[in-house]
C-alpha cells in the first residue's frame, strides 16, 4: 500500500491571508478605469464604492489619507481612473482595490463633478449674496495666495504700484495645480488669517478645467466660506468660473482686476480730497460772507443804535394799562360802596335799637335770661327786665291777659 501524501489543510484565515499576500505581490501598482456606483462615505472620512464597466465591477476603498489629496469629490456616475493595489478584506474573504489616487476621465466627468458640487454648496447657502462681506476701503495689509513663480504676481504688483504705491502686500506662495495644491491653498488662507491681513486675494492665471481643478474642490470652498476676512477670487481668465469664485465675497475677472479693486487709486483719492477741500473752503467762505452781512444788518438796526427806543412803546403801553386799571378799580369800588350803603340801610332798619326807638320794648325773663315773645313763656310772679330805648325797667308779672283777635280776655 502506497504511503498517503501529506495534505496541508488551510484554515480560512490562513488561506485568505495567503491569497492577500499573493494578490498584493502580483498587483502592487495598477490603474483601473470605470464608472463609480454604490458610493458611500463612512464618517466623512473613508470612501467605499464600486468601479464598473459594461460587464463587471470591483470594490474600491480609499482611506482618509489618500482622500485628503483629491482635488475633487467622488460621486456616483463619475468616470475615473483609479491607481492603487489589489488586496483582500480577510474577515469577509473579499478582494478589493485599495485606491491611493484618482482622477476624472475627460472634461465631461469633470464638468459633472463641478455641477454636482456647485449645486450642493448652493443648497447649503455658500453662494448667498446676503452673507458676502464688504471689502475694506484702504486695507493696511493685503494677503495674497498664489504662485510666486508665475507672471500673475508680477502683473498684480504692477497694478498695485500704479494705484497705491505705498501698499503693504503679504504673499503666501502655493502650488496652484497638482495633487498638493488644495491642501496648500487651505493652509495659506489659515496662515494669512493668523497673520492678521485685512483682505485675501486668491489668484491664478488661466488654464484648462483640469489645471484649475484645485479651486473647484469642496475643501477650498469650505475654507473660503469659513474665513472671517473678505476674500477675492481671481482665478483664470474672465470666462473661467470656479467654485472658489462663487463662494468668495468678490469675484474678479482676472488677477489684475483683483489688484485694481482691492485698493483705491491714490491719485484719484488725492484729487477727490483736494476737490472736497476746495468745496469745503468755498462753503466756509460763503458762510463767513453771509454771516458778516447778517452782522452788519443787526448792527445797523435802531435797537443797537438807540437801545432806549426799545422801551418807549412799553412805557406808553404801561401808562395806558395803568390808566385803564385805575378806572376799572374806581368803578369796582363805587359799585361795592353802593351795595354797602344799601346793606347798611337794611341792617339799620332791622336792628333792635331801631325797633326800640320806635316805641317797642324787649322783655327778658330775669332768672333764665330768655327773651319773652309770648305770655305763655312767663308765669305770674316772675321777675323780668323790660328794655326800652333809653333804659331798663325791672318788673314783676302781677297778672296775664290773653288777646284773641285783638280783644283782651
Amino acid at each position: 500500500m502506497e504511503k498517503s501524501e501529506k495534505i496541508h489543510i488551510y484554515s480560512v484565515s490562513e488561506l485568505n491571508n495567503s491569497i492577500k499576500n499573493n494578490l498584493e505581490v502580483s498587483f502592487p501598482n495598477i490603474w483601473i478605469e470605470g464608472e463609480v456606483s454604490n458610493f458611500y462615505c463612512h464618517n466623512k472620512r473613508h470612501l467605499y464604492f464600486d468601479l464598473k464597466d459594461e460587464n463587471s465591477k470591483i470594490r474600491v476603498v480609499m482611506f482618509f489619507e489618500a482622500r485628503k489629496k483629491l482635488e475633487f469629490e467622488i460621486e456616483d456616475g463619475l468616470h475615473l481612473i483609479i491607481t492603487g493595489f489589489v488586496s483582500v478584506y480577510e474577515k469577509r474573504g473579499e478582494y478589493q482595490v485599495i485606491a491611493i489616487g484618482a482622477k476624472p476621465v475627460g472634461r465631461g466627468s469633470l464638468l459633472l463633478a463641478f455641477e454636482k458640487l456647485k449645486a450642493r454648496l448652493e443648497k447649503k447657502g455658500y453662494f448667498d449674496p446676503a452673507i458676502k462681506k464688504d471689502l475694506p476701503v484702504l486695507p493696511k495689509t493685503i494677503g495674497m495666495v498664489t504662485s510666486t513663480g508665475g507672471s500673475v504676481i508680477r502683473d498684480m504688483i504692477s497694478v498695485l504700484e500704479k494705484r497705491f504705491n505705498n501698499y503693504n502686500l503679504l504673499v503666501r506662495n502655493v502650488n496652484v495645480q497638482g495633487t498638493t495644491s488644495t491642501e496648500e491653498i487651505c493652509d495659506a488662507i489659515d496662515d494669512l488669517y493668523e497673520y492678521g491681513v485685512d483682505v485675501i486675494i486668491i489668484a491664478r492665471g488661466g488654464g484648462s478645467l483640469e489645471d484649475l481643478w484645485a479651486f473647484n474642490t469642496e475643501r477650498v470652498a469650505e475654507k473660503v466660506f469659513g474665513c472671517s476676512i473678505p476674500v477675492i477670487s481671481a482665478v483664470g481668465h474672465e470666462t473661467d468660473f470656479t467654485i472658489c469664485d462663487f463662494v468668495a465675497d468678490v469675484r474678479a475677472a482676472t488677477p489684475s482686476v483683483a489688484a485694481a479693486i482691492v485698493t483705491v487709486d491714490k491719485n484719484e483719492v488725492i484729487t477727490s480730497i483736494k476737490t472736497m477741500l476746495a468745496k469745503a473752503g468755498d462753503l466756509v467762505k460763503n458762510k463767513i460772507i453771509y454771516g458778516k452781512k447778517e452782522l452788519d444788518n443787526l448792527i445797523n438796526r435802531k435797537i443797537f443804535i438807540s437801545p432806549g427806543t426799545l422801551f418807549f412803546n412799553y412805557w406808553q403801553e404801561h401808562d395806558v394799562l395803568r390808566k385803564d386799571l385805575s378806572g376799572m378799580v374806581k368803578m369796582i369800588v363805587l359799585n361795592y360802596k353802593s351795595k354797602m350803603d344799601i346793606l347798611l340801610k337794611d341792617l339799620h332798619a332791622n336792628s333792635p335799637v331801631s325797633v326800640l326807638q320806635k316805641g317797642y320794648a324787649l322783655l327778658v325773663e330775669k332768672k333764665e335770661g330768655r327773651v319773652i315773645r309770648s305770655i305763655s313763656q312767663i308765669d305770674i310772679g316772675k321777675d323780668m327786665d323790660v328794655t326800652l330805648n333809653d333804659g331798663i325797667l325791672v318788673s314783676k308779672v302781677l297778672n296775664k291777659k290773653k288777646k284773641i283777635l285783638g280783644l283782651e280776655v
